[in-house]
């Protein structure tokens, strides 16, 4: 059985027009939010071991943020070029690939982390808002094994759904 949490990035600061996507920051919202979920996170029962995130500045800073609420050092945060703008297709094939970690949260963007969501799960939410925590029990021994609708809703939590 593995678990993966799937984190959408915190809210972006759209302010500086000159900026890129890739270099977009997270603005006030946001970085209030992540330390929030993470906290959140470290409150379940089941706690990502390793954290794999977009390297986009917005999912950087997120994973940074949520890792220090899960006392994950630096050093357990791991970072993968292809999640950025990447296709439900494209992260199947990255999850297939992880190592023997039991619980792994992929920190990304969508519309791809909610597509996933789908994929695996059909009851998953039609869209996940920004630093939304979607949390799957696999059906599943080893990464490789990941298939359509293996997965089963463990939690379910965003930063607006606690007020």
């Amino acid at each position: 059985m593995k678990h993966l949490t799937l984190i959408r990035h915190a809210k972006s600061d759209w302010s500086d027009a000159a900026l890129n996507d890739f270099e977009r920051p997270l603005n006030k919202r946001g970085k209030k939010a992540a330390p929030l979920m993470g906290s959140r996170i470290a409150s379940a029962k089941e706690v990502p071991q390793l954290l794999v995130s977009s390297p986009a500045k917005r999912a950087r800073k997120t994973a940074q943020l949520i890792a220090r609420e899960l006392a994950i050092d630096q050093e357990g945060i791991r970072y993968h070029e292809e999640i950025f703008a990447a296709k439900d297709k494209q992260l199947v094939k990255l999850i297939r690939g992880f190592s023997a970690d039991q619980h792994i949260a992929l920190i990304g963007h969508n519309p791809g982390l909610t597509d996933l969501g789908q994929w695996l799960c059909a009851k998953a939410p039609d869209w996940l808002p920004t630093c939304a925590v979607l949390t799957l029990k696999l059906d599943i021994d080893k990464w490789n094994e990941l298939d359509k609708d293996c997965a089963q809703i463990i939690s379910y939590d965003y930063p607006k759904k606690a007020r």
